[in-house]
């Protein structure tokens, strides 16, 4: 159960498989901008076409409520690994994990979509690989955060960067997934004050570089190719070196 949905694993008979039936919630049907959000989502999911996100198969009102039907995507988010299963990741796996990312991010901007929910609950691991869910938010460049309205100023700073309609938003919220990594394997000394995660993390200062640029603390990222770059250039420094 989410802000603006409810989600059921469902099985369908005809086609013999599971699939995800996601209900609008009814508080949320008649507000104003309820409705409408439903649509937007459901034109945003029918042109996704990529075999790592979701797939619309149907859209339907009944009884008045409205719902749409997604394939089932069977795996553990980072969530799940993180706080369950309690895995570590290294600097160099974290940024293998974000560049496996950041192509599905790059598939979006490159069909102007800016998908501004990149957490940790929202992407699923299973054999087949990475796959980056929840299009609730997603927005195509230049239309509003938040579709009804003109502005996001009436959010907090955080969170204006995390909803603008802008390919530095999705490296913004990449940044703090990244940051999710590599906290895995860091253990904070008893009565130890909480300090900044540049100083509470051993990072090699490229990592540090590209880290300050995708959380906007210096110059941000333009575009993920950018980003990319970067990582890819970081990566082979690391295996020259092993």
């Amino acid at each position: 159960m989410g802000s603006y949905g409810i989600s059921y694993l469902v099985f369908d008979h005809k086609a013999k498989e599971k699939r995800v039936l996601k209900q609008m919630r009814p508080s949320r049907l008649n507000s104003p901008k309820g409705k409408t959000l439903y649509e937007y989502e459901i034109n945003m999911l029918a042109a996704l076409r990529h075999p790592r996100m979701p797939r619309l198969f149907d859209s339907f009102e009944e009884n008045g409520q409205l719902y749409y039907v997604m394939n089932y995507i069977q795996g553990k988010t980072l969530e799940d690994l993180l706080f369950e299963e309690n895995r570590k990741f290294g600097e160099r796996e974290a940024w293998e994990i974000i560049l496996e990312l950041l192509a599905l991010i790059k598939h979006l901007h490159e069909r102007r979509i800016i998908h501004r929910d990149v957490r940790i609950p929202n992407v699923i691991w299973n054999d087949d690989g990475i796959y980056l869910l929840d299009f609730g938010l997603a927005r195509y460049l230049d239309d509003s955060p938040s579709y009804l309205e003109t502005t996001n100023d009436h959010y907090w700073p955080e969170k204006r960067l995390k909803r603008e309609v802008h390919p530095r938003s999705d490296i913004y919220a990449l940044g703090h997934f990244m940051l999710f990594m590599l906290y895995s394997t860091y253990e904070a000394k008893a009565g130890e004050a909480e300090r900044i995660w540049e100083e509470e993390l051993t990072l090699t200062p490229a990592t540090v570089r590209i880290l300050r640029r995708m959380l906007q603390l210096d110059t941000p990222y333009a575009t993920t190719a950018e980003l990319e770059r970067d990582i890819q250039d970081f990566l082979e420094q690391q295996e020259k070196r092993f």
